[in-house]
């Protein structure tokens, strides 16, 4: 095959990859407060709900907005929490406690 056709080809099957991609995009809608809450997962899971860390699915998200706010308004005693919580404003906190109540 000549290299042009080769080219031809190989961009044909990028953009058609591309087009599968995006429409999978919309077909899921990954909201901002999902990417936000997949950082919190990786404590707040099955796993370490033994250690004392609370699995975030089963808390009421006005729980989880309060207790984030509480957090990183200092008025709350943490350990990790208070420093997880300052980089996030009120509408991110409220996005992923939103995320998080749908299951």
């Amino acid at each position: 095959m000549k290299k042009s056709h080769l080219y031809l080809v190989g961009l044909a099957a990028s953009l058609a990859m591309a087009g599968t991609a995006t429409q999978a995009l919309a077909d899921d809608e990954i909201t901002r407060g999902q990417l936000m809450a997949a950082s919190c997962k990786a404590c707040h899971n099955a796993a370490a709900a033994g250690d004392g860390v609370p699995e975030l699915n089963r808390i009421p998200a006005e729980v989880i907005e309060s207790q984030m706010k509480a957090f990183r308004d200092g008025d709350r005693d943490a350990t990790i929490m208070d420093r997880h919580a300052k980089g996030y404003t009120d509408e991110e906190i409220e996005s992923m406690a939103g995320y998080f109540s749908r299951f």
